[in-house]
């Protein structure tokens, strides 16, 4: 299980950038991680610790950012569709 967990983390370095994505997969990876933290494989559980929690940090982030952006009136997604046509 702290293979995977570590496995998880690596695919979270590149789905963090679709939010949805990276806090389902950084969530399923803490678990494992957290689980297997008991077990004989104590550094690799470690790791997808690290791993899961850095893409969940950035995934949490970039939700926050693009959500003060958005309420803040800086981006507007309708207006840009606009723009473009």
């Amino acid at each position: 299980m702290a293979r995977s967990s570590v496995k998880i983390g690596i695919i979270m370095l590149v789905a963090w950038v679709i939010p949805i994505f990276g806090i389902i997969l950084a969530s399923i990876g803490l678990v494992q991680a957290i689980l297997s933290y008991s077990s004989p494989q104590k550094d690799l559980a470690r790791a997808g610790l690290f791993l899961n929690s850095l893409g969940l940090s950035l995934s949490l982030l970039l939700v926050t950012v693009s959500l003060y952006l958005y309420f803040s009136g800086v981006i507007d997604p309708l207006n840009v569709i606009n723009r473009i046509n």
